[in-house]
């Protein structure tokens, strides 16, 4: 069977208010029924015989108005299954639910419009759905906390401080980048469940890709309720300017031997080792085997359904690595078809070995010049040291590790000292010091800081902010960040209680010199978005270091339209002091016979903006801090 014959193949259920359509492939079952329930927690069932193809998908029209009815499909009268391609389902996805589409909309969405965020200007912001509102200081209504309506709810502060939607407008992020929304298994969906605290989990455990977890909707026994209100979340994140990026584990399934996958064509989905066991690359019993048509179809069709029906703007592949790269590159395809911006990221790693050929692995490097990009983790550990450990990285003094930063500060694309590139284009790569992964930054700055260096705890924070956020290619921060949360030292809260997961929103006022900085940062990297170099030709003759500096200070120049930026990062304890005639020598030396007009200082640690500056002898970069000058030439 080829993908390209069958691609176009509608499977799930078409409706109308006459008749549903259902189709199921299942190519190994004798006979197949599809099963109607009016309620899913009913045995009563009407089942209706369907009719195979050559290629093995079943179908059969079910007459009547089946809207918000319930079905599963009975296979050789032994097993019941739900639909791979439902769209909606019972609470803890026990049947599969159809529903009118047309009645999912919340006023305005269909005609909405998308922020026209351009891929390569990317700023992205990770969080997770119950996480960003939980806690009582997002000043969420109370039925809204930790819901897909949390987040769709503005005009929310604590003490006076913007928290939830209307923080990520002031933050000025591009991109907001949520932690699995499909529906996954371990966490009970029921509400009366909601609230216990150990009723959690960030997602990672697929159970049907098409459809939002019940959990974050106010009525999960409605198949109606979740769809809207994750509806109306996108559209209002949208209204704000920002685009929305979802988070997808095709790597995997949360159930192996009993999954609907396995159901319908046993071991066909996922990939199985030479014992006849299950391959598990992903560290969770399987792995779906998306190098076969029918799964690289379900994958593509998966995709393209969050971009038609719910808007996405962008997708984080979850252990792309177990993704083959003809179906990688079919995705970049497929998705820039329906919306050039589309953003598509992921880890380009597995947890385990992997049967899937090493060739044909999403690998560090594999991604360039194919339209995607990865997680930069060579740069991540340059900057703060190992993830769960008390290694040091840069920012806390490990000047050794200096050239790894240089390379990635240059979107770790280009030849330095023999180095052979990750990328061919910066925006391939993720510039970030950590995800919902390992230890978040404040309690990997507590595990590792010297005792006498915790005076300098803000200031390392912001250094961080400064290196990913001045930095070519795509800076990425998990939510929080911004303002110093910690997670109590857990690295790993995957299934920790929400006490740990929440983000206490208290932290904003108590570090609020943190979270000024990144904001103003941020909103200078956007003002500033023509010095981001996109490749190497605009580098060649534009970005440059300045060289003869001590290990503890980085520093660069980079050629624009309207004049050139000095960036001066001083990770050092002490101040430093640089020379003019080494800066003038360095413009001479890189950029020819350039006559400097002027001088200003438009960024320092206190944020203060087109700062007078008077040239002296020397400029003095106070200790731990990042100077940003602009060169009128």
């Amino acid at each position: 069977m080829d993908y390209n014959t069958i691609k176009d193949k509608v499977l799930g259920f078409e409706y109308s208010k006459d008749g549903c359509t259902f189709r199921v492939w299942s190519p190994v079952s004798k006979s197949v029924f599809v099963a109607i329930y009016e309620e899913y927690n009913l045995s009563e069932r009407r089942l209706y015989k369907m009719t195979r193809d050559t290629f093995g998908v079943w179908e059969v029209v079910v007459p009547g108005d089946l809207n918000l009815k319930f079905y599963t499909y009975i296979l050789d009268e032994k097993f019941e299954v739900t639909d791979p391609y439902s769209i909606s389902a019972s609470v803890n996805s026990t049947k599969s639910a159809i529903v009118d589409l047309n009645q999912t909309d919340p006023p305005g969405f269909k005609d909405h419009s998308i922020p026209q965020n351009k891929r390569e200007d990317a700023i992205i912001y990770e969080t997770h759905v119950k996480d960003f509102t939980y806690h009582e200081s997002s000043g969420v209504k109370g039925e809204y906390r930790g819901k897909f309506l949390g987040i769709a709810e503005e005009n929310t502060n604590y003490l006076g401080l913007q928290t939830g939607l209307d923080h990520l407008e002031d933050l000025g992020i591009t991109h907001l980048h949520l932690m699995p929304i499909f529906d996954y298994l371990t966490v009970d969906e029921t509400e009366e469940n909601f609230h216990n605290p150990h009723n959690y989990n960030w997602g990672y455990d697929p159970e049907l890709y098409n459809v939002p977890e019940g959990s974050y909707s106010l009525d999960p026994s409605n198949p109606v309720s979740r769809i809207k209100e994750l509806k109306k979340m996108i559209m209002k994140v949208h209204e704000k300017g920002i685009s929305v990026v979802m988070d997808v584990v095709y790597n995997h399934t949360y159930r192996s031997m009993d999954s609907n996958f396995n159901q319908l064509n046993p071991f066909y989905y996922y990939r199985i080792d030479r014992q006849g066991h299950f391959s598990n690359g992903s560290g969770c019993g399987n792995e779906f085997a998306s190098e076969v048509e029918m799964g690289r179809k379900l994958i593509i069709d998966s995709l393209k359904y969050w971009v038609q029906e719910y808007k996405v703007d962008g997708f984080r592949f979850d252990l792309m690595a177990l993704m083959d790269r003809e179906t990688v590159d079919l995705i970049v395809k497929e998705l820039r078809n329906l919306n050039p911006n589309i953003l598509i990221y992921g880890e380009p790693w597995m947890a385990w070995s992997t049967t899937l050929p090493i060739n044909s692995q999403t690998l560090p490097g594999s991604q360039k010049g194919r339209g995607f990009s990865i997680f930069n983790s060579d740069f991540r550990d340059a900057i703060k040291g190992d993830n769960d450990g008390d290694g040091k990285g840069y920012i806390q003094g490990e000047y050794s590790l200096k050239k790894r930063v240089q390379i990635g500060i240059m979107g770790s694309i280009i030849s330095l000292d023999g180095y052979d590139g990750l990328t061919m284009y910066p925006m391939e790569s993720i510039n970030y010091f950590n995800s919902h992964d390992n230890l978040i930054l404040a309690d990997k700055l507590t595990k590792s800081l010297d005792k006498e260096d915790f005076i300098n705890f803000d200031k390392i924070t912001k250094m961080a902010f400064n290196i990913i956020l001045l930095s070519l290619g795509l800076p990425f921060f998990h939510g929080g960040n911004e303002f110093s949360r910690s997670k109590f030292m857990e690295h790993n809260t995957y299934n920790s209680p929400i006490s740990i997961n929440q983000i206490d929103w208290t932290l904003k006022s108590k570090n609020f010199g943190v979270y000024n900085h990144v904001k103003n940062l941020i909103h200078f990297r956007r003002e500033y978005k023509g010095y981001m170099l996109k490749s190497y030709d605009e580098m060649a003759d534009s970005f440059y270091f300045i060289y003869d500096l001590p290990e503890s200070v980085i520093a660069y120049t980079i050629l624009g339209e309207e004049g050139m930026l000095l960036i001066l990062h001083n990770c050092g304890r002490d101040e430093f002091f640089i020379n003019w005639d080494l800066i003038f020598d360095h413009i001479k030396s890189c950029y020819g016979n350039l006559d400097v007009e002027d001088i200003e200082l438009v960024f320092d640690e206190e944020a203060k903006f087109n700062k007078d500056f008077t040239k002296g002898e020397s400029l003095k970069i106070p200790s731990i801090t990042t100077y940003i000058l602009r060169i009128r030439c």
